[in-house]
C-alpha cells in the first residue's frame, strides 16, 4: 500500500494488515528486554498451576508493539507520519497466545487538519483479530500525518 497523507484519510476508510504468527520465543524476548519479570510471563509452572489460561500469552504490551509493527509494515504511513500523538481507550478481550496469528483492522473515526494547516490528526479504532476472527485488543490510536502540502523543516 503506498503511503496516504492527512487529506487522503477519510472516516469510514477501512484498511487491513498482514498477518503474523506470535512465537514463543519472541514473548520471552519482549519480556526480557521490558523487564516484565511476571511469574506470569516468565514461568510455565505457574502459567499451568495460577493462570486464568492453560499456556503462555503474550503481554498487552507486546500485543500493542506487534499492532503497530503491522501498520508500519502496511505502507499507509511510511514517511508521513509525524507522530503518535495519543493512545486511548485499550482493551484486551482475550490472551494472544504463543503460536496465534494476529492481524489489524483499522478504522478511521476522525480526521482534522491542525492550526498549522499543512498536516492533521486522523484518529483510527485498531482491532486485533486471531486466526478464529475472535478480538483480541481493541483500543483508539490518534496520529499526526503530513498533509500534501507539508514542508519540511
Amino acid at each position: 500500500m503506498e503511503a496516504r497523507y492527512f487529506e487522503d484519510w477519510k472516516v469510514g476508510d477501512r484498511i487491513e494488515t498482514l498477518s503474523r504468527t506470535v512465537g514463543d520465543a519472541e514473548i520471552s524476548q519482549f519480556v526480557a528486554l521490558g523487564g516484565f519479570f511476571e511469574e506470569l510471563f516468565i514461568s510455565e509452572e505457574y502459567v499451568k498451576r495460577k493462570s486464568l489460561y492453560p499456556k503462555r500469552f503474550a503481554p498487552g504490551a507486546l500485543i500493542f508493539s506487534f499492532t503497530e509493527g503491522l501498520i508500519i509494515l502496511s505502507g499507509c504511513i511510511h514517511g508521513v507520519g509525524l507522530a503518535l500523538v495519543g493512545v486511548d481507550k485499550m482493551a484486551f478481550k482475550r490472551p494472544l497466545f504463543a503460536g496465534d496469528t494476529m492481524r489489524v483492522t483499522v478504522e478511521v473515526t476522525a480526521a482534522r487538519p491542525t492550526s498549522k494547516g499543512d498536516r492533521g490528526i486522523v484518529t483510527f479504532i485498531h482491532r486485533v483479530l486471531n486466526q478464529n476472527n475472535e478480538e483480541v485488543m481493541e483500543c483508539t490510536v490518534s496520529r499526526m500525518l503530513k498533509g500534501r502540502n507539508y514542508k519540511d523543516a
